[in-house]
């Protein structure tokens, strides 16, 4: 097997962060000297209430001018102090010049700058932050009082608007000086306050500082040093993800020759970067087509359809896709079982399939003939599936997506094998080993490139454990990241799929090219066909306003338009003439709705900041909150877009379900159950299961190349 190069972090030990160059980032406080940063390892999970298998950690940071890098780090004692930790790690480090910063949630303020106050060194300055609702002794008295809670203050503070240099780039925001105080038995200390984002009183986002510099003209200072408290973490995170290293170690010479096709994954972390990995993969094409032999129609050399059983199904969105291919000579596909625990889900893919045979969309007999919730971690389980599957005969493909979110960059908090739905991998790859299909087709995020085992002493990614594993089964595995804009729907959705064919099929790795055992994009630069776009989507739908509910709404057809618009055509054919279906929206808060309108297309969040006061650290919010679609694109990926407040591009309203159903490539006919019973309601469940969707357009096209092999 050859190694496999990732993109992933470094997820242990600091020496395996290599010193960073943040540019800019350091040069307003290079003048002071290094800063020292404090903080806790996963401690943002741990203040969240959320569980972590991990032990806790205190980790001492150094950023001397624009470099970064991790100091030491030692494991928090639970009969130590963490003032003490935090000293021996400034001891190890040698600090005896600089600024110290930290949070109060990784170590209380007070016994920390007694104890940086009693060691000696003058030259070690400190800036902390301090709960901003715990009374201080401030020197003046403010309406007759001097002893108060910091928060009290902010509410009458005199506001200065400054301009931050974080590790992303820069950030508007204010900064205040509340005056001199004690903390403690310490005096002289000067305390303030900084705002990332609007000004309108005391709110969560609001940080309160303590400082033992004396700075005449130094608040913007203090405020980029009390930042770090918040960016620190921003910082790691992004240097870990920009890291290349080997995810999978070379494995027994006697295996290289049959391994793993050797597959360099470049993480497309955004889509200025996907479209940069697009435009340079378009013209090696054309310099150097890719080379495969032609496939050899093993799979269906005796049979016309295939047998499949769909793992963690959910709405079935992967199951869709299959039904949906076809092949010449009428070679298709057959969902023999679907596996899905939840009952509401279960229920959506029920009415679903039951509708495609009624309406001819495919054959009597290519569903499942049961429908009950099943829980896959349990072996008798296993086992019923693959009995209902063996009444059609073998299992030729196995297809799942386990749940993600715990793999999810819109979970970025969640990134821990820890998480309860990332050991679902297993019962995914037990699901395998019993069924013993002839090839397989796992979906996931890209966080699995990255996210490590858990109870596990290797150094192995969860991707890298499927594939080995799976390699220890008999099969040639092919991993890709593939954007599902490349297949007609109107989205950039990037996902790790992980094609398996087993090696009694008869291909070695190198009959498919370096492109692998997946189709070549249909849409996009060097295709001959422009992406899909938010226009060509959805623009047909009639016009909604804010929390209109009526579940079946009349549809004008225009002949016109479907006539030029084939996605369109797609998504029309086998819906009901005349009528649309599920295209409502939730209803939000006109506090929400203001803040759309001064957001424009292709703008998120940051378009109206100052708005933006009831979130408790809004530098934290991810880029895709608030977005505003854009009509000439393809839209951003499609989560829990109520969520997300995904916007639609010209109406003041959030997107509708059907809208949101359309960018993911359902088509009009699909209709997604809100309860156990099927009756109507239960739009947020019926959110969420859109949310966590496999597009159809991505899998059908897998498939299609599937019934080639």
């Amino acid at each position: 097997m050859n190694a496999l190069a990732v993109e992933v972090p470094a997820l242990d030990a600091p020496s395996m962060l290599e010193p960073q160059l943040l540019a800019g980032a350091g040069a307003a406080t290079a003048d002071l000297g290094p800063i020292w940063i404090l903080e806790e390892v996963a401690g943002h999970l741990r203040s969240q209430g959320k569980k972590t298998t991990d032990k806790p950690r205190m980790r001492l940071y150094r950023l001397n001018g624009d470099m970064l890098s991790a100091e030491h780090e030692l494991d928090l004692d639970g009969e130590a102090r963490r003032a003490d930790t935090a000293m021996s790690l400034l001891t190890l480090a040698k600090a005896r010049s600089g600024v110290v910063v930290c949070s109060f949630r990784t170590v209380a303020a007070v016994p920390l700058i007694e104890l940086l106050e009693a060691s000696g060194n003058h030259g070690l300055h400190y800036v902390v932050e301090v709960d901003a609702t715990r009374k201080v002794e401030f020197e003046r008295a403010r309406d007759g009082i001097r002893s108060s809670a910091p928060k009290v203050r902010v509410e009458a503070a005199s506001w200065q608007q400054i301009n931050l240099s974080k590790p992303a780039g820069n950030s508007e925001c204010y900064a205040a000086n509340l005056g001199k105080a004690a903390l403690g038995s310490i005096g002289d200390l000067t305390c303030f306050a900084l705002s990332i984002g609007g000004i309108k009183g005391y709110q969560r986002g609001i940080l309160v500082g303590m400082t033992s510099l004396e700075l005449d003209d130094g608040l913007k200072k203090l405020a980029q040093l009390l930042a770090w408290t918040r960016w620190i973490r921003l910082a790691v995170r992004k240097a870990k993800r920009t890291r290349s290293v080997l995810a999978i170690p070379s494995v027994r010479p006697s295996d290289a020759a049959e391994g793993v096709a050797s597959l360099d994954i470049l993480v497309r972390a955004n889509r200025k970067i996907a479209a940069g990995h697009d435009a340079k993969a378009a013209g090696l094409l054309e310099q150097a087509p890719d080379q495969r032999i032609p496939l050899k129609r093993r799979l269906t050399a005796n049979k016309t359809t295939l047998n499949v059983v769909e793992l963690f199904a959910g709405a079935g969105g992967m199951g869709l896709g299959f039904l949906s291919a076809r092949g010449s000579g009428g070679r298709r596909y057959r969902i023999a079982g679907s596996a899905e625990i939840h009952p509401i889900y279960t229920q959506t893919l029920r009415h679903n399939h039951a509708y495609m045979e009624k309406a001819g969309l495919t054959l009597s007999g290519m569903t499942p003939a049961e429908y009950a919730p099943m829980d896959l971690c349990s072996n008798e389980v296993r086992a019923r599936l693959g009995a209902m599957a063996k009444e059609h005969g073998d299992v030729d493909v196995l297809i799942g997506g386990p749940p993600c979110q715990g793999f999810s960059s819109a979970n970025r908090n969640s990134w821990s094998s820890s998480n309860p739905n990332n050991r679902l991998v297993d019962a995914f790859l037990d699901c395998v080993s019993h069924m013993a299909p002839k090839v397989l087709l796992m979906e996931n995020v890209q966080g699995i490139l990255w996210t490590p085992r858990e109870e596990s002493n290797s150094d192995l990614s969860v991707a890298a454990h499927v594939l080995e594993r799976l390699a220890n089964m008999g099969y040639l595995v092919f991993p890709k990241l593939l954007d599902a804009v490349w297949y007609g729907a109107p989205q950039n959705r990037n996902r790790f799929f992980l094609l398996g064919i087993h090696k009694d099929v008869g291909y070695s790795p190198d009959d498919f090219g370096k492109w692998g055992p997946f189709p070549m994009p249909t849409h996009g630069p060097g295709t001959g066909k422009a992406f899909v776009t938010v226009r060509d989507a959805i623009a047909d739908l009639p016009k909604l306003g804010n929390g209109d509910n009526l579940v079946e709404r009349p549809y004008e057809e225009d002949a016109v338009r479907l006539q030029q618009n084939a996605f369109l055509r797609a998504m029309r054919t086998g819906a009901p003439k005349g009528v649309i279906w599920d295209h409502i929206t939730s209803r939000h808060a006109e506090y929400v709705i203001e803040r759309y309108k001064g957001i424009g297309q292709g703008q998120n969040w940051q378009a109206v900041r100052d708005l933006m006061t009831n979130y408790a650290d809004v530098e934290r919010t991810h880029s895709n909150i608030y977005r505003r679609l854009a009509w000439s694109e393809p839209a951003i990926t499609i989560g829990h877009y109520r969520k997300s407040m995904i916007i639609h591009p010209s109406q003041h309203r959030g997107l509708s379900l059907r809208e949101a159903a359309r960018l993911q490539s359902f088509p009009d006919w699909f209709r997604f159950a809100g309860t156990e019973s099927g009756a109507e309601g239960g739009l947020m469940y019926k959110q969420q299961q859109l949310a966590n969707a496999v597009c159809p357009n991505v899998t059908k096209a897998v498939a299609e190349f599937i019934l080639d092999i």
